[in-house]
């Protein structure tokens, strides 16, 4: 690996969502899926594309006097995706979907700031946070330079600002002080859930769900009967800018919001991409054309919402999703409308580079299975705030995550895996037709390379048969991608020329790395799990395991060192939120939240383990682990460093430690 494919991929990666479900039960398979796959699975019903990759035609699009159109007209004119021609076609498309997924809407409440602080922030603080800006602190963990990820804990080296609980909290992070704390009121009639933040300098972007329930339906009696819930009601995902130039008090200067949940985000520079998915539960010919047509909201430029109009929503022909899909762009620091793009289709993973955003839609198989699955792909450009929907592509096969997407000089490299199952075999016996072989699993992966219009142009298509994807990693020209089924085998693929990838080295050693992490220009981070074969001849997993592979040679990639961690079971969070990783290159250590677990379960422990990163000796040596008897109040999610102190984060308190020996420092409590 050359320096040139190095430097795209290494200044990317910073160290520091809240999925508030935490799993510690054990793998015992290796048909492992993780947890937001399965989340994802339950939500979405079957998706039946054609065929064909690109069924793009040309539409005409009609004037609509009852709604306000949200999209530019002028951004529109620029691709000739499908749209709906009238509102009769809408309505025969929402016709044939009966889906019985339900859910609330409704406008965004005013949150309510309490006057208990435990300290204000003075004009002293605020030069202090301008003249420290040059500290050496943690940023989020992202997969891309540039295009910063929200999260639930983010810091400007100065202040802590974290997400838990519905609450958000601003902490003061030298003397550990609670400045104040957003807390939103949780009724029933309303409810607003922040779930990840930015920071770009003195504003805070606040992204969540805001639920609404109508009059004569209380959330209780919503939870228990959901034919009660009136269609009228909103269900819209936010994003809030706060003004956070007095940290004591901040400030609401613009709200936006996308129809149906929040589904994910970027933020480049000033500018932030958000996504959202409205469920459409019910239709009737009853239902009044504003109460179909999904709905936007920007307080810079209105006091309520705005109907998108039909003849502004991407339609392909042989969707049998009905959900529909919003992508919002708005400039923080001016009070342009948000561009709004929409189509039908519901979102899996995200994938966004500086100008062009990728979303995925799995098309189940048979039987909402993965068998004969196919990951659907759309590209939108990013001008400024313009999201503009320019392709629509397909791909055999499912995704590991969004590190299995990534684009590069124009090119969309993507691995799936892909499952296939044989027919089964049947006989008469005594009259009666038996089924004597389910048919047999199999599987492979591929690796597609997509031009600009999502054609394909190059693909590996019989990669390591009979194993699944477990990590990818893209580096410049480079890609990593680790299999398993038995054994790790970790793939180096040369993609220089993209009509003709290349396999160029493969190491076989026992495990697996769930997780693959750019350390510099010949060497790469696995982390994962050790396993072993179990009683009934499957693979199951055991303690987690680091590793650190050279790959100067992309013939001969080595794993020249590793550590166990744990004695019996261990598990992290990192196995499927890369957010959680703990990094600082300059400092060389790299950590994370462990859960460890003893084959008696008398004796689970949670916390995080840190290590220091030794090339020249070729070890990984223990740097320090902060672990606890398994309580959720107190469980760390997250842990960041400022210059040598370590913060670790949980639902009830934040505390701090020197990080060069980890002794506490101080405590603080926030439960509320």
């Amino acid at each position: 690996m050359n320096k040139d494919n190095y430097k795209k991929a290494l200044d990317q990666i910073h160290a520091s969502d809240k999925l508030k479900e935490k799993t510690f039960e054990k793998i015992n398979n290796h048909k492992k899926i993780d947890v937001i796959k399965i989340l994802s699975m339950v939500a979405v019903v079957v998706i039946v594309f054609s065929v064909s990759i690109f069924e793009f035609q040309n539409l005409k699009h009609e004037e609509n006097e009852t709604t306000t159109p949200i999209t530019n007209t002028e951004m529109l004119a620029k691709n000739n995706l499908p749209r709906f021609e009238s509102m009769e076609e809408l309505r025969e498309v929402l016709s044939e979907n009966q889906k019985t997924t339900r859910g609330y809407n409704g406008e965004l409440q005013e949150e309510t700031i309490t006057d208990s602080i435990a300290k204000s922030t003075t004009a002293n603080d605020v030069a202090f946070y301008e003249e420290k800006s040059s500290l050496d602190y943690s940023r989020t963990n992202t997969q891309v330079e540039n295009v910063d990820e929200a999260d639930i804990v983010k810091t400007d080296g100065t202040y802590i600002y974290y997400i838990t609980n519905n609450i958000v909290y601003i902490i003061k992070a030298d003397s550990l002080d609670l400045i104040t704390f957003l807390k939103y009121d949780d009724n029933q009639t309303s409810r607003f859930s922040p779930y990840q933040l930015y920071i770009n300098e003195n504003k805070m972007i606040v992204l969540g769900n805001y639920c609404e329930y109508t009059e004569n339906t209380s959330r209780a009696e919503a939870s228990i009967a959901y034919d009660y819930v009136s269609i009228s009601n909103k269900n819209i995902a936010k994003a809030i800018v706060y003004d956070i130039t007095d940290r004591s008090n901040p400030e609401i200067i613009r709200e936006v919001g996308l129809d149906g949940t929040y589904i994910n985000s970027r933020m480049i520079g000033d500018n932030i991409y958000f996504i959202s998915r409205k469920y459409f539960s019910f239709y009737s010919d009853e239902l009044k054309d504003e109460e179909i047509l999904p709905v936007t909201y920007d307080s810079s430029t209105s006091n309520g919402y705005s109907n998108i109009s039909y003849k502004d929503i991407a339609y392909f022909s042989g969707t049998q999703n009905y959900d529909y899909m919003l992508v919002g762009g708005f400039n923080i620091n001016n009070k342009e409308e948000v561009k709004v793009e929409s189509f039908f289709g519901a979102s899996n993973d995200v994938y966004a580079s500086e100008k062009s955003l990728y979303i995925t839609q799995l098309s189940y198989g048979e039987n909402y299975s993965y068998n004969g699955c196919k990951t659907i792909i759309y590209k939108f450009d990013l001008d400024s705030t313009n999201i503009n929907l320019v392709a629509k592509g397909e791909v055999e096969g499912h995704i590991k995550n969004q590190f299995s997407m990534d684009e590069y000089d124009g090119f969309l490299r993507i691995a799936t895996t892909i499952e296939t199952y044989d027919e089964p075999i049947s006989e008469v016996r005594d009259e009666k037709t038996v089924t004597v072989n389910i048919g047999e699993r199999k599987a492979k992966n591929a690796l597609f390379i997509l031009n600009d219009e999502l054609k394909e142009v190059g693909k590996i298509d019989d990669l390591a048969p009979d194993e699944q994807i477990y990590s990818v990693r893209f580096m410049g020209k480079i890609g990593y991608i680790v299999t398993f089924k038995e054994l790790d085998p970790l793939f180096v693929i040369d993609l220089s020329n993209p009509e003709n990838p290349v396999i160029k080295g493969e190491l076989k050693i026992p495990g697996y790395s769930s997780y693959l992490h750019p350390y510099d220009e010949n060497h790469i981070i696995g982390i994962g799990h050790n396993t072993k074969q179990n009683s009934s001849g499957g693979i199951t997993n055991t303690n987690m395991k680091i590793s650190m592979f050279d790959v100067s040679d992309l013939e001969n990639p080595k794993e020249i060192f590793s550590e166990d961690i744990g004695e019996s079971y261990a598990y992290s969070e990192l196995e499927y939120n890369h957010k959680v990783l703990f990094y600082s290159k300059t400092k060389d250590l790299i950590g994370f939240p462990i859960t460890l677990r003893e084959s008696n379960y008398k004796n689970d422990r949670n916390g995080f383990i840190i290590f220091k990163i030794d090339l020249e000796n070729g070890k990984f040596e223990k740097h320090g682990e902060i672990l606890q008897e398994i309580d959720y109040r107190t469980n760390i999610d997250r842990a960041i460093y400022i210059e040598n102190k370590l913060y670790t984060l949980a639902d009830t308190q934040i505390v701090s430690y020197d990080l060069n020996n980890l002794e506490e420092i101080k405590k603080l409590n926030i439960e509320k």
